[in-house]
């Protein structure tokens, strides 16, 4: 075996074709790795080697056509075959001249991963399994190409019979998919030889023990198709005599048949002992809140899918897979559409896109939409892209409502002044625990009894009187309300005087921050960045912080508010603060006669009514708290206020909320100057090395 390795290896890379190889190979392998990694910041090199496969259907044909059709037609083979070596030992010791030429082909990939690791953190579970999965789908299109190299002598048809092979089940797969959908029989039945499939897996970040028993599979099956063929005529079969139909025939296949058998058997092993969550912030793996939810079941859960089981989004499948894995009270069943064509409607009257979900539990039900599941944002290009998971978020929230009964929560938020719309985060987010958000206006009367949460966002047009008249009847009714100041512009009376009601005084002017440390950026003044205090009710992540733009500022004395009132601060300014108005002549930097601070930014009020329960003020000075744009820019601390905020107004904690999981990269920087240089090293100098040294071989070799 060693032997014919050797002289394999030999034969490759005594020529110039091994060099040439290598010197396309690393081209094309460092195109993809310097425009996916070094220019895109990716630390994954999966991204790179997906774009690889299209070079190892181009390579790997002219590597394998030669390696036993070669043989066949110099008759070298009958010096193979009647050898006193073992004809196995010669299949193997071929096929592994190829795995060693794959095995240098991974390790150029490797490179790669060193120079990701100088820049930033490499994933290193994903890293592995990727490159083991490039290994193995190489070593798979080896074997293919081997055993259509034993079934002719002409190198130029093995290779035309390869490339034909590799674009049959690159391309026909798919076809039937889009053509007959997933259900069919003729397409499941296609997908079976869709070889590039299980490496696709394995880049997705979930490790699956039936992609790797398939791709090695697939090997032992080529491997003994080609022994099969290239000993058909062999002295070593025909010396077994009566056992020679066993051998050559019946043996051959009975192995095939166990393998295929295997496969079979391992899709029916339950997922949680044959599926693993390799990446790097377990995007697949249900969290230990979601875990306490469902060790809490008592009755079966069912998760309708509606989708088929081969055409349900990939992510959403992993994750019903673990709930159905976890507890013996989840059943997933899977309905498609085209199977069932009413059964959504029993449930909804909307359309239901593919891949949405269905959770129910005796009579009660929560309906999941496919788009709710996934966090999303607008290209450069006007394409969505999908930045987050709230797949776990979604079901567990909706597992844990139906158990704590029909726990909704109505959010109004008013309109009629040009106020500004909550952001998407805290939609989607409250909309997991139950919320559920009204537009409404006051010009016909009072606040709906229904409400539990008022919210006025920023408005840019003065409420009159009576407005305000309702806002005041329904906290002194025990109302809840969040409202944010309006810009210092806007000309509006009626509202900021409305502060006064609660013993407050707010700015004519905008707040401006004096000690560098609370500016944010550090140039401008009127961006203030903040804390809720440590005696604040609420809370943000202890890794985030909040940002005023554009904020006024309230003042009051504790011992002259009036005797059913109580302020808490949430946010105060330092004592370096100072307030003035900002005209379009405003010099920002602090005068004489300014306001000074310090000023509270933030507040919380509760008014004691004697006929009904406290009414409860969440007021933000700042107009901007709850505007898009100032939110994302810190990472959404002041969603995270509001939705603290609006959980313990209405004392939501009953339902279990999981973030939404970012699939925002940690992007490595390489600068422009590094960026020539690998390009450089890769594209130039790497290749022309490579062909450089197989001339010199060559002539070496002509020379003697």
């Amino acid at each position: 075996m060693s032997a014919v390795l050797l002289k394999e290896l030999k034969a490759y890379f005594r020529s110039l074709f091994g060099w040439i190889y290598l010197a396309v190979f690393i081209f094309f392998e460092g195109a993809f790795f310097i425009a996916n990694n070094i220019y895109y910041g990716s630390p994954y090199i999966s991204n790179s080697l997906s774009g690889m496969v299209l070079v190892v259907i181009f390579l790997f044909p002219l590597l394998t056509m030669r390696i036993i059709a070669e043989e066949k037609r110099q008759k070298t083979d009958q010096f193979l075959i009647t050898a006193p070596v073992p004809l196995i030992s010669v299949v193997i010791g071929k096929y592994l001249s190829l795995v060693v030429i794959m095995l240098i082909s991974t390790l150029i990939c490797s490179v790669g991963v060193g120079v990701l690791a100088i820049y930033g953190q490499v994933p290193v579970l994903e890293t592995i399994i990727a490159l083991g999965g490039f290994f193995l789908l190489g070593c798979e299109c080896m074997a293919i190409g081997m055993f259509l190299s034993s079934i002719t002598e002409h190198q130029f048809l093995a290779a035309i019979f390869t490339y034909a092979v590799y674009f049959f089940t690159l391309i026909v797969p798919g076809f039937f998919e889009y053509i007959f959908g997933n259900e069919r029989l003729a397409t499941k039945v296609v997908k079976i030889f869709d070889i590039y499939a299980p490496f696709d897996e394995m880049l997705s970040g979930v490790f699956k023990v039936s992609n790797l028993l398939y791709l090695l599979s697939v090997i032992a099956v080529f491997l003994i198709l080609a022994y099969k063929v290239f000993a058909k005529n062999s002295v070593q079969l025909a010396a077994s005599g009566k056992y020679r139909f066993f051998f050559s025939s019946f043996l051959p296949f009975l192995i095939i048949a166990g393998i295929v058998g295997l496969n079979i058997g391992v899709k029916y092993i339950p997922s949680k002992y044959t599926e693993f969550d390799v990446t790097k912030n377990k995007y697949y793996s249900i969290t230990k809140e979601t875990k306490e939810v469902l060790d809490s079941l008592e009755e079966d859960v069912t998760i309708y899918v509606i989708a088929s089981k081969e055409s349900v989004d990939t992510s959403i499948k992993q994750y019903v897979n673990s709930y159905d894995s976890y507890s013996k009270h989840i059943k997933v069943e899977y309905k498609p559409t085209s199977q069932y064509p009413g059964f959504a409607k029993g449930y909804t009257d909307d359309s239901l896109y593919p891949s949405s979900l269905i959770i129910e539990q005796g009579d009660n039900y929560r309906i999941i939409s496919y788009y709710d599941m996934f966090e999303t944002v607008w290209d450069y290009s006007g394409n969505t892209q999908v930045t987050g998971f709230d797949i776990e978020g979604q079901i567990t929230a909706a597992i844990d409502s139906i158990l704590s009964g029909d726990n909704n929560f109505y959010i109004y938020c008013l309109g009629g002044h040009s106020e500004v719309a909550l952001p998407a985060r805290v939609t989607s987010t409250l909309q997991k625990r139950g919320f559920k958000f009204k537009d409404f206006n006051l010009y016909d009367g009072d606040v709906p009894e229904d409400c539990d949460i008022l919210v006025i966002n920023c408005p840019q047009s003065d409420l009159n009187k009576n407005e305000i008249e309702s806002v005041k009847r329904y906290i002194n009714k025990g109302g809840k309300v969040f409202m944010t100041s309006a810009f210092e512009n806007a000309e509006c009376k009626n509202y900021d005087e409305f502060t006064n009601w609660f013993g407050l005084e707010i700015t004519e002017g905008t707040v401006l921050e004096g000690d560098y440390r609370f500016i944010y950026p550090s140039a401008d003044p009127t961006y203030i960045i903040n804390l809720p205090l440590s005696t604040s009710l609420f809370e943000i992540d202890s890794n985030k912080m909040n940002l005023f733009y554009g904020t006024r500022g309230f003042k009051y004395e504790s011992e002259n508010l009036p005797a059913d009132i109580e302020v808490y601060d949430i946010y105060i300014s330092s004592s370096d603060a100072y307030a003035k108005n900002l005209d379009a002549d405003a010099i920002i930097d602090k005068e004489e006669g300014d306001e000074e601070g310090p000023f509270s930014l933030g507040v919380y009020i509760k008014k004691h009514n004697q006929d009904a329960e406290d009414g409860e003020v969440v007021l933000i000075a700042s107009p901007s708290f709850l505007i898009e744009a100032v939110d994302e820019s810190i990472s959404y601390g002041n969603s995270d206020l509001f939705i603290d905020a609006a959980k313990k107004l209405v004392d939501s904690s009953v339902v279990t909320t999981i973030p939404t999981k970012s699939l925002n990269l940690d992007l490595i920087m390489v600068s422009p100057v590094m960026r020539i240089v690998y390009l450089s090293i890769y594209c130039i100098l790497a290749p022309v090395i490579c062909i450089v040294a197989g001339l010199v071989i060559f002539i070496a070799r002509k020379i003697k």
